[in-house]
């Protein structure tokens, strides 16, 4: 979520409806909670998908689109119900840190549950909705894709 919320929450939330003032309510902080652990389950298993493409597996990159839009649905439906950057940080690397404790089969599980979760919010967006967090997960996928710069 922070590297995909930093990346244009301002444009991300207009094309998802935001006219006014997000307000959070107590029901937005639990959604809060449960977008970050999906972006975080998300992003490992995006991580892993692009490995496998940029492993010569080109039939694992529309998997990679997927899940990288489901993780940009969940950042643009959080930052309408009111979550910014800095509290996203914090519960993406709380989230990320809870995972390294589970059990394989309970991430999978978990990441299951984002996925079809991830696809319904899609699903349910309008079609302006759907195009930008496309066009934001396709410039993300090939970053991700991108080959790694030496430091």
């Amino acid at each position: 979520m922070t590297r995909l919320l930093s990346r244009s929450p301002a444009a991300l939330a207009l094309a998802l409806g935001l006219l006014g003032t997000a307000h959070a309510a107590p029901d937005d902080a639990a959604f809060h909670r449960r977008a970050a652990a999906c972006v975080a389950v998300l992003e490992r298993d995006a991580s892993a998908l692009a490995a496998r493409v940029q492993a010569g597996d080109k039939a694992a990159r529309p998997g990679l689109l997927k899940l990288t839009e489901q993780g940009f649905t969940f950042v643009g439906k959080a930052y309408l119900r009111g979550l910014r950057k800095a509290e996203a940080d914090r519960l993406v690397d709380e989230a990320k840190s809870a995972h390294k404790t589970l059990p394989p089969e309970a991430l999978q599980q978990l990441s299951a549950g984002c996925q079809t979760e991830g696809a319904r919010l899609f699903a349910d967006a309008n079609a302006l909705e759907r195009a930008l967090v496309t066009n934001r997960a396709k410039a993300r996928m090939e970053s991700l894709l991108a080959p790694k710069k030496p430091r």
